[in-house]
């Protein structure tokens, strides 16, 4: 066996641990005995890669042993900053893994534990609820009296729609999705009755409705007005108080669309890519105004409502204001039988009739 000029450095590198005798036998110990053989018998090339360790000193060496008269000729390459390279970035790599691990198993841990909180609360925010409304109810109350019961009330309500998104996170995080009950319904009459209600609510707010068409379809009446109240909620908050917001319902080809539009300063670009992200709190209005009082979950939650429907949802932001557009199938309950087949314990049959009815 002969050896190359790199290997010769190999030995005068390990000289203070044993000398070439001591190096030349840690080789041969690390080298495939069959595979050599196979070089010499039937003149094919055999390569491998040599980790070496003498006198606490860590070397790397890729090996190429060939055909040389009647024996074989190895040839040493020291790639031993090439591997130590690699192992930092795979530790680095190992590092950053687990950390984000930490971080997924953190996560879910919050969110079971956010969902848990949001369900045991309802029960003793229930119990302000209707002691509230029995309070209301008395004829015995001074005006000062009526007017902290109102308070309650409407803090209750406020701190319920929280509790709702909450467990509606929850839901669409851990649970497959947003379960939905769909029936025949006509999209016109579920927008004026959510219009009617948010006017009464902000009587100082002007909303419009502007029917276009036929606006029949197969949906879960009740999300769609939790995404039509989420989204003219939105657009209240974020409006100017002076302007209207204006919703729309229309065919668009074979699919429903549902607009909500209100004038007033462009979405920044940098949040268009997180507006429908949990957690995501708006820009505060120009000039002031309310503060926000949700946990900015609003939005999010209306993705996951539409695309639990088999729909979409956009924004498009300019000058001129921001419109939300949400685009409907007409008969959701196909979406649905997609959604139940992908999750990974099917339904039972009483329980998808009654969803997908």
């Amino acid at each position: 066996m002969s050896w190359n000029s790199s290997a010769e450095r190999g030995v005068l590198a390990h000289e203070a641990h044993g000398g070439m005798d001591r190096w030349v036998k840690w080789v041969e110990r690390l080298l495939d005995v069959a595979a050599c053989s196979h070089v010499v018998e039937a003149g094919e090339p055999y390569l491998t890669e040599l980790h070496c360790q003498l006198g606490g000193t860590e070397s790397w060496w890729q090996a190429t042993a060939v055909p040389r008269g009647e024996g074989f000729a190895l040839w040493l390459k020291d790639v031993t900053e090439a591997r130590r390279k690699d192992s930092k970035v795979r530790e680095a790599l190992e590092r950053a893994l687990e950390r984000e691990e930490r971080m997924v198993a953190e996560a879910e841990f919050r969110e079971r534990f956010i969902g848990v909180l949001g369900h045991d609360l309802r029960n003793p925010l229930s119990a302000v609820m209707v002691s509230a409304k029995a309070l209301s109810r008395q004829g015995s109350l001074t005006s000062f009296q009526q007017e902290l019961g109102q308070r309650i009330e409407s803090s209750a309500g406020r701190m319920s729609k929280m509790i709702s998104d909450i467990l509606d996170l929850t839901r669409a995080r851990q649970s497959g999705g947003i379960p939905l009950f769909v029936l025949p319904m006509r999209l016109s009459t579920l927008c004026e009755q959510v219009v009617g209600e948010l006017s009464a609510a902000a009587p100082e707010r002007c909303i419009l409705y502007d029917e276009q068409g036929a606006s029949d379809g197969v949906w879960d009446s009740e999300r769609l007005a939790q995404v039509l109240s989420n989204l003219v909620s939105n657009a209240l908050e974020h409006g100017g108080e002076e302007v209207p917001v204006i919703v729309r319902s229309y065919p668009h080809g074979d699919l429903q669309a549902l607009e909500v539009h209100n004038p007033g300063s462009p979405i920044p670009g940098d949040r268009l890519a997180t507006l429908f992200e949990p957690f995501q709190q708006g820009a505060p209005r120009a000039g002031g105004g309310r503060k926000r009082r949700g946990l900015g979950l609003g939005l999010y939650i209306v993705k996951e409502l539409v695309q639990a429907h088999g729909g979409q949802v956009s924004v498009h932001s300019t000058a001129e204001g921001t419109t939300f557009t949400v685009l409907l199938p007409r008969d959701s309950r196909q979406a649905l039988a997609v959604n139940h087949a992908q999750q990974e314990e099917p339904l039972g049959r009483e329980e998808e009739e009654t969803a997908v009815r």
